[in-house]
């Protein structure tokens, strides 16, 4: 990895926003007021007001966005009076998105109107097969697309106004919901997925999430604070302790439906816990196997390879994508990481920026029993007697792309204190668009060194700063230069831990 390295003397929360090519005012929301009234709302409610008396079939998605936007599209049915059920496919056995197989069973259920949220933009065939059943169709979806697909009624990022471009499925959700009344849990799952799902962190997707994080710090949402477990409520925790328990159930589903996360979500009450401890324990066993598997992959990966492919029967098919993006980070080339089971590998890969690993893919879509994705994460699935051709193909195609080259601040040991943490809290969140900077330490100072667990090197730089790496591959390296973030430490008040991405 390259480095663009940057001095200067103004206050970093200045030089953070310079670096993203925006100023202080930029980030300011406070006066930011959702517009209700905007005429693809209008005509989105007038639909959906329309079919008011007819029955409606929910399709969400197995990730936190697409949990979110189906637990709020059916609290706001509940609220209107509209008979309405919901169904997320499973992971591991049905895929992503809508299938012939849910519409016909929802019009075979006497469904009326077919709604998917953060899917369905892309499923024009299953679409034009519901409309020939004579079921109505809505669309709730921000992914990209390549042809509109016919449909009654459909709410993009595309469609809105730019302060509202980028949302993810459910800050689209939470906006119409609050069109219709104010709703304070609609506003914390919105800003909560959006935080999760990467988008955008401006306009309306910022004002959302700092509007999820201020309810929850003001009143108690059983099922976040739950997850939680501490009073303290910010981005990082929501991103630690809530996000990943929320998407761990869809990677796990052998062991909870994921259904039963809608379901946990729209208790706002004590009783929630029903589900709690068990969501707790598949978070719990994710973690575990996901640590597992990353070990084994990284003894079977070859690190010659211009793409690097790993491949077990031991591995979970869901937890592929973790793997893979775990190995990107180590030895930063495109990266497949195929869990096999019954005579096909299914499988996620992970590409660095600059690199189209998905294009790069798609020349071979001969090879394929299913793929899609976007440039820098791709899902796949090979039938165990053409993955050989598949490695062959990576082998003989020239892999070349620009090594990417990453911003860095330069800051110094002794600026480094709590209220250098507190001015980059006030600048949260960050994400796409606003990118949280990485910072470097030159010329350091160790006065002590060790090694956690025999693996992880920390260093103690001085009396409230402490650096330490999770890349085993950093033990014993020499440097002078260190890059990473900067973080409280969870465990003295008082010191601040610097997590180290590289050393130079």
């Amino acid at each position: 990895m390259k480095y663009c390295f940057h001095e200067g003397e103004e206050k970093l929360s200045v030089r953070i926003c310079q670096l993203n090519g925006l100023s202080i005012a930029d980030l300011d929301v406070s006066a930011f007021n959702p517009d209700y009234d905007l005429k693809i709302l209008r005509d989105f409610k007038d639909k959906l007001l329309s079919y008011a008396d007819k029955r409606f079939f929910i399709v969400g998605d197995y990730d936190c966005d697409g949990i979110c936007a189906t637990a709020i599209m059916k609290r706001l049915f509940d609220d209107l009076g509209i008979k309405a059920n919901y169904y997320i496919p499973s992971r591991i056995r049905e895929g992503y998105g809508l299938n012939d197989k849910i519409v016909k069973t929802a019009y075979d259920n006497g469904f009326d109107v077919l709604l998917c949220v953060d899917n369905g933009i892309a499923a024009v065939k299953q679409l034009e097969y519901a409309s020939s059943l004579g079921l109505k169709t809505l669309i709730i979806d921000h992914h990209e697309f390549v042809e509109m697909p016919s449909v009654d009624g459909i709410l993009h990022p595309c469609l809105f106004e730019k302060e509202y471009e980028d949302m993810c499925a459910a800050g689209l959700c939470a906006l119409l919901s609050n069109s219709f009344r104010y709703d304070e849990l609609t506003l914390v799952y919105g800003g909560m997925a959006t935080l999760a799902d990467m988008v955008r962190v401006l306009g309306y997707n910022r004002w959302l999430m700092k509007k999820a994080i201020s309810i929850l710090n003001e009143k108690t949402i059983y099922p976040i604070s739950y997850l939680l477990k501490k009073k303290e409520v910010d981005f990082t925790a929501l991103s630690y302790d809530v996000i990943p328990k929320l998407n761990a159930v869809s990677r796990l589903d052998d062991m909870l439906n994921v259904n039963y996360v809608v379901r946990y979500l729209l208790d706002d009450s004590p009783s929630c816990m029903a589900y709690l401890n068990k969501i707790e324990e598949i978070n719990t066993v994710r973690k575990q196997l996901t640590n597992e598997m990353s070990s084994m992959a990284e003894r079977l990966a070859d690190e010659s390879q211009d793409i690097i492919v790993v491949a077990s029967e031991a591995f979970k098919e869901g937890l592929c994508g973790l793997i893979a993006n775990r190995l990107l980070g180590i030895y930063g080339k495109p990266v497949i990481v195929f869990a096999l089971s019954d005579g096909l590998y299914k499988g996620s890969g992970r590409g660095p920026k600059g690199f189209d690993l998905y294009s790069h893919l798609a020349k071979r879509n001969e090879l394929y029993a299913s793929f899609g994705g976007h440039a820098q994460a791709v899902g796949l699935s090979i039938k165990e007697e053409d993955l050989e051709a598949f490695k062959e193909y990576l082998a003989n195609e020239p892999c070349v792309y620009e090594e990417g080259v990453k911003d860095v601040l330069v800051i110094d040991e002794e600026d480094i204190d709590l209220e250098l943490l507190k001015e980059m809290k006030k600048l949260e969140p960050f994400g796409t668009g606003f990118g949280q900077p990485l910072f470097a330490l030159k010329d350091v100072k160790i006065k002590n060194s060790f090694a956690i667990k025999g693996l992880y090197p920390k260093y103690v730089i001085s009396d409230k700063l402490e650096a330490i790496s999770f890349n085993s591959s950093f033990l014993n390296r020499k440097f002078t230069t260190m890059i990473g973030q900067l973080r409280k430490d969870d465990y003295h008040r008082d010191r601040i831990s610097f997590i180290i991405e590289d050393l130079l």
